[in-house]
Formats: C-alpha cells, sequence, structure tokens
C-alpha cells in the first residue's frame, strides 16, 4: 500500500505539468482561454500549429516516462510500479492542483502508462484505439478503447492490481470523455477526420 500510494504521489506531482499551457504561456495566453480550453496535444495543435502540438504531445509522454524512471528506481521496474504511477499522472494532467483541479483529458498520458505497464499489450492497445478512431472518426472513442481493452491483458497477464489500474485509467477516460460521448449518443458530436487534418497541418507547416 505504502508502495502505491508513493507511486500515485510521484505520478501526480509530474502529472501536474501541463505542456500545452506552458506552450500558451510561452505566446502570452491561456491554454484554458483558446480553442476548446482543453490543455492536450489536439487544442495546442489547432490554436498554435504542428509543430507545437507535436512538442505538446511529446512533453506530456515525456512527463509520464520521467514519473516511471523515479518510481522504477525506487520500487523496481514491474508493471504494478508502472501502473500506480501511470495512474497518478493521468490525475495529475486531469485534475491539476494549481489551475483549481481542472485539467486536460489525458489520453497521451494513459497511452504511454499502458506502454510503460506493458509494451506488447499496451501498443496493441494503441492500435485498437486507433483504429477506433479511424473508423468511427470521434477522438473519444479512441481515448475510452485504449484503457478498456488494455484491461484484461494487464489482469491476465500482470495480475489483478494491473488490472484494477487499467480499469481506473478507464473510469477516468470515460469521466474526461462524458461529455463527447453523451452528444455521440444523440448524434450531435462532430467527427473528425484524423489522418485528414494531420496531412493538412503538415502541408501548411511545409508550406510556412
Amino acid at each position: 500500500m505504502r508502495q502505491a500510494l508513493i507511486c500515485l504521489a510521484v505520478g501526480y506531482g509530474f502529472g501536474c505539468f501541463l505542456s500545452a499551457a506552458f506552450a500558451g504561456r510561452r505566446r502570452g495566453v491561456s491554454i484554458f482561454q483558446v480553442g476548446s480550453g482543453n490543455p492536450g496535444m489536439a487544442n495546442a495543435m489547432r490554436c498554435f500549429g504542428f509543430g507545437t502540438g507535436m512538442a505538446v504531445l511529446a512533453g506530456d509522454i515525456l512527463k509520464t516516462v520521467a514519473a516511471w524512471l523515479v518510481t522504477a528506481l525506487l520500487f523496481g521496474r514491474t508493471a504494478a510500479v508502472a501502473g500506480f504511477t501511470a495512474l497518478g499522472a493521468v490525475l495529475g494532467h486531469n485534475f491539476p492542483f494549481w489551475h483549481r483541479f481542472k485539467g486536460g483529458k489525458g489520453v497521451a498520458v494513459t497511452c504511454s502508462g499502458v506502454v510503460l505497464m506493458l509494451p506488447g499489450w499496451g501498443f496493441a492497445a494503441l492500435l485498437a484505439g486507433a483504429a477506433a478512431v479511424i473508423l468511427t472518426h470521434y477522438l473519444c472513442v479512441g481515448a475510452v478503447v485504449i484503457p478498456a481493452v488494455f484491461i484484461a491483458p494487464a489482469a491476465l497477464t500482470a495480475g489483478p492490481a494491473a488490472g484494477w489500474t487499467a480499469a481506473a485509467m478507464t473510469a477516468l477516460a470515460v469521466a474526461a470523455n462524458w461529455k463527447s460521448l453523451v452528444k455521440l449518443v444523440r448524434g450531435t458530436e462532430a467527427q473528425v477526420d484524423v489522418i485528414g487534418l494531420i496531412g493538412e497541418k503538415i502541408g501548411k507547416n511545409k508550406k510556412s
């Protein structure tokens, strides 16, 4: 229990660093007040360009890896250590104390977490999430599919603690994307052609 709490605390501390908020401050604006208001890669890319969006993605991945490196040094490189650390990082990203516990959706952090826990199954979960987005054109579907499909492999491969950690990340993903999921059910959620959007952004970036 003590080990799990320390991993959660370390992960939370690193998770509270929001790369998109930092990118916004460099431009003299608050990421919380532009675009969708979400401090994540998609909103940063929409507001500041493709390059900045990729930098934000890299920052969110790196903070998760950095937190894991700390806890791995303390407790070893186990799936449980990685899982509790990643869960803490998602909590920090979604509920940063410095912004009155209103943060992002934790997609990049969750993706990083499942790969750190079990690389093979983690990458398989990422592919499943990407396929879900490409097929449905809904980002919120992919965000939930990734941790959801990871639950069973985590529990069967690394034990109940890993499975419960994956389930907790799934619950956080559902909560973070709840409004979008409700809109999806009602038929009012906007679809996104991810491949086309990325191609468009890359094209504009080359022209500039």
